[in-house]
């Protein structure tokens, strides 16, 4: 009884205080104006800050559309006033196209350019100016000399194109070179040879940087060192971001280097770093590979393996075996997946993903390849002992398109060997070299159908190069390419070709209107 009288008193408190507020606010309604006007401005002052602060959130977005806009069309003016490089690679015609669909069309190459699937169209230019420059030079070298043997030929006018300027001989190793790479930029080169001496070269300048390793010395019979043989270098490449380079010898080991030491004008007399030491293959290292903007390096043995690295952490992450003899060559492009040739007449991919690989093969009269180099995703080039170019795809185990005896044959009728094999990566070029003396330019149609009646390769030019051409590396938008040339196989030393140098090649192939080595008035017919 007691709680509920205590609840009944506290009800009729709260009551009252109810009514009470009532009577006051009646009270302020009839005459307390100046109260009802101050609550009427409180009410204007706080939507006045409503406003005010709506206001001020879409000035700033307002600020921050304009500012993209801005941002936007300062890209695209930068894309308009930007080198033409990208648009070299199009479509004919492009000087009658609007500002506009330009614009358009240089985007759209960007975009596909970054997704991988860009295909650009080099080969008719390239052709084109490897043609202007035989017919410069015909004219002051047809009266020269008879009729003489191929080889003679080829070594005259490989003589003339260096006395023109469109080949330069770059002179650094005592040996025959054997392999060449370059920078995805185009601004530094690496080449390795048989005398054990690895070269860093600036490209622009055609002048060496810096020793990646020693040429190789007679030791006295109380120093150890490696043999002649031993050191060869067989094998070079080059990280596309220009921060490692890898180094493959005779002596089974894969030795990285640091070049951006090299690379920096200031710290140019300080030689790169070795960084790290690969062993664990059994045999000389024959190729080497890195996947396109990423850290990891494959490498191919004579030991029928294939070692993969990752040059960010310095590990090797795994071995492959399929190989029934030693792997010859090996390449990789986006995909994590690595085409690899070797002597037991085979091509393989490798999922590395699936761990599995698929096998490629051309038949019991194929011989095997010496060299492989991928087109794009999905496509690669062979080039085997018996003169023969293949085209595959990988989803065919047969050659889409072969050609035989590409390189002609010896005074012995012997078909030459296809020595070395280098595509433009997306692109429809691709340049084959052997000993005829003769670099040869093919145009590649991946998607060429039979019902179009055209060949899926076709060659176009011809480079005079006198020597073995051991190595191919072709330079950014096609503009250059160098070759690795002397006078003996990168293998072996059988059938030496007399008088050739030991040399590194860089080849002109630039448009006309960006090279003043073309006489006037052949820049004035082109």
């Amino acid at each position: 009884f007691h709680f509920t009288v205590g609840s009944t008193m506290a009800n009729r408190k709260r009551t009252d205080a109810s009514m009470d507020s009532r009577r006051d606010s009646k009270k302020r309604g009839r005459g307390g104006g100046l109260d009802l006007a101050d609550e009427i401005i409180d009410s204007d002052e706080s939507s006045v800050n409503d406003e005010g602060s709506v206001g001020s959130s879409s000035e700033s977005e307002t600020d921050l559309a304009s500012k993209k806009v801005r941002m936007a069309r300062e890209y695209l003016e930068r894309v308009e006033a930007g080198e033409d490089e990208s648009s070299d690679d199009g479509v004919d015609g492009e000087e009658e196209e609007d500002d506009g669909d330009v614009v358009a069309r240089k985007l759209r190459d960007r975009r596909l350019e970054q997704t991988g699937t860009l295909e650009r169209q080099l080969a008719d230019k390239v052709s084109q100016r490897v043609g202007e420059i035989h017919d410069a030079l015909d004219e002051s070298t047809k009266d020269q000399s008879s009729a003489k043997a191929a080889e003679e030929d080829a070594e005259r006018e490989a003589k003339a194109w260096v006395a023109s300027g469109n080949t330069e001989l770059w002179r650094g190793h005592d040996l025959t070179p054997t392999c060449v790479a370059l920078r995805s930029d185009g601004s530094r080169a690496i080449s390795g040879s048989k005398d054990h001496s690895v070269l860093l070269w600036d490209v622009e300048t055609s002048q060496k940087i810096s020793f990646l390793c020693p040429h190789w010395k007679k030791q006295s019979t109380a120093e150890e060192g490696p043999s002649r043989t031993s050191g060869q270098v067989l094998s070079v490449a080059c990280s596309d971001d220009g921060r490692y380079a890898a180094v493959g010898s005779r002596d089974a080991v894969v030795r990285i280097f640091d070049i951006r030491i090299a690379a920096n004008g200031s710290n140019a007399a300080q030689p790169p770093n070795l960084v790290k030491e690969f062993h664990g293959h059994k045999g000389a290292i024959t190729g080497l590979c890195f996947q396109y903007n990423a850290p990891q390096l494959f490498s191919a043995s004579e030991d029928r393996c294939i070692r993969s690295y990752n040059t960010d952490e310095m590990v090797h992450l795994e071995t492959l075996y399929g190989h029934q003899l030693g792997v010859t060559g090996i390449d990789c492009y986006q995909k994590e997946l690595p085409v690899s040739v070797g002597r037991d007449r085979t091509a393989r991919a490798w999922k590395l993903a699936e761990d599995t690989h698929m096998i490629y093969r051309g038949g019991s009269l194929l011989q095997p390849a010496e060299s492989v180099s991928i087109v794009k995703d999905g496509w690669f080039l062979t080039g085997h002992e018996d003169g023969q170019l293949s085209l595959w795809s990988t989803e065919k185990k047969k050659p889409v398109f072969s050609l035989s005896e590409t390189h002609g044959k010896t005074a012995e009728d012997i078909n030459r060997s296809v020595v070395s094999v280098a595509a433009s990566k997306r692109s429809d070029l691709a340049l084959t070299g052997s000993s005829d003396g003769y670099v040869r330019l093919w145009r590649i149609r991946t998607a060429a159908s039979k019902a179009e009646g055209r060949d899926i390769l076709e060659i176009e030019q011809k480079i005079p190069i006198h020597g073995y051409v051991n190595s191919i590396a072709i330079g950014p938008q096609a503009k250059f390419a160098l070759l690795a040339v002397g006078n003996e196989h990168r293998s072996g030393r059988w059938n030496p070709v007399k008088r050739a140098k030991n040399r590194l090649a860089m080849v002109d192939l630039s448009p006309s209107d960006d090279s003043s080595k073309a006489s006037s008035g052949d820049e004035d017919e082109a």
